[in-house]
């Protein structure tokens, strides 16, 4: 069989989550309607983690009650061979969407800010062949790239936002909190940017070495993935006003050239753009991964590359139909998901208490054969 899962350990498996979490929470952001009215993101993306990382408790503690070994059989044990097929696809879906949008988000600011005079279609191809090619190497390949990359680009990360102390003023957070029913409503929307990560380490359970192990490291993961997202968040509120980051597409690529714009250092910029772009090929590729491995299993195949390279050219043709036909319908589908993210956490969730209850259920009666005998 080539499904190419591998072993990792915590390092890996902690390092994989924390990146592919922050890369989709904070890179995936609508700056214009994130901002509308004031800046609280730096508190509402941190709660919508939380409100995630419940909502894989459950979805963990199903998998765990009914014995499930990977998330294609927790549906089966849950909904039944059919339904289970649905919520599979569906879980596809998730996966694929946010691969795309990931490469999607750095196709557009490379080609913009770095390639402007190449074709985006070149600019796609360029960016789709490593995600491509990580992801036929396997979970294994991909959870190592975390681990020897991520910390490296933490650490610079943070070692940015110490040189821009200089910069930071905190009455830009003014208004604060802003309007708290938009918090309210970004928290629970936004809590569906995780789910793909918290999804694809269940889906990948056996190569995590165990149901406890997904449990542990997938909340040190988002507890870490939470810290930064706070941090870089809290930077950009003191760095600029409200009104300024709904004006921008990529916040974060901006925060930097405030400080070196005056110095020596401001060319560097382009090279924080391809720091960030690395995460984001190491999550687009966990997510395409996750995508291949559930279809192949759901069509009991027995190699994985076949799925990834029919995914990987679906991403490109749909990078160049929407850069081609801005308002059509792979845009749309985007938005929907944008503004009404949280439902996407309600047919896992309903699957895994149904799967509990079934589980508590047949506990039960077979407590009442064995008294009765």
């Amino acid at each position: 069989m080539r499904l190419n899962e591998g072993k990792i350990g915590k390092q890996e498996s902690v390092s994989l989550i924390a990146i592919a979490m922050v890369a989709a929470t904070t890179y995936l952001l609508d700056s214009e309607k994130a901002y509308s009215k004031g800046n609280s993101t730096f508190i509402s993306l941190v709660l919508s983690i939380v409100i995630s990382a419940a909502a894989f408790m459950l979805v963990w503690y199903a998998m765990k009650r009914t014995g499930a070994r990977d998330l294609n059989d927790l549906f089966d044990r849950c909904a039944g061979k059919a339904a289970g097929s649905v919520l599979s696809a569906m879980a596809c879906m998730v996966f694929l969407l946010y691969a795309y949008r990931l490469t999607a988000k750095f196709c557009v600011v490379i080609h913009s800010s770095v390639f402007s005079f190449a074709q985006y279609e070149s600019v796609a191809m360029w960016i789709i062949v490593p995600i491509a090619f990580a992801a036929i190497s396997g979970f294994e390949c991909i959870g190592r790239l975390a681990k020897i990359l991520g910390v490296l680009l933490g650490v610079l990360m943070l070692f940015g936002f110490a040189t821009m102390i200089s910069s930071f003023d905190l009455t830009r957070l003014a208004p604060f909190p802003g309007s708290i029913e938009k918090t309210a409503t970004d928290t629970v929307a936004r809590s569906a940017d995780s789910i793909a990560a918290f999804l694809g380490i269940l889906c990948v359970a056996p190569a995590m070495q165990g149901i406890e192990n997904v449990r542990k490291n997938g909340l040190l993961g988002a507890a870490i993935a939470a810290v930064f997202v706070f941090i870089i968040q809290f930077a950009l509120g003191i760095t600029f006003t409200y009104t300024d980051l709904a004006d921008m597409t990529m916040p974060l690529y901006m925060l930097k050239m405030v400080v070196m714009r005056e110095s020596y250092l401001f060319r560097l910029d382009q090279m924080n753009l391809f720091f960030y772009m690395i995460t984001a090929v190491i999550s687009a590729a966990f997510f395409l991964y996750a995508t291949a491995l559930m279809l192949t299993r759901r069509t009991e195949g027995e190699d994985v590359r076949p799925a990834v390279v029919s995914i990987s050219a679906l991403i490109l043709a749909a990078l160049r139909v929407d850069h081609r036909f801005v308002s059509g319908i792979i845009q749309r589908i985007v938005d929907f998901s944008y503004d009404y993210a949280y439902v996407i956490w309600a047919p896992f969730i309903i699957a895994a208490v149904i799967g509990i209850i079934r589980t508590m259920a047949k506990q039960k009666r077979r407590k009442a054969d064995e008294t009765r005998a």
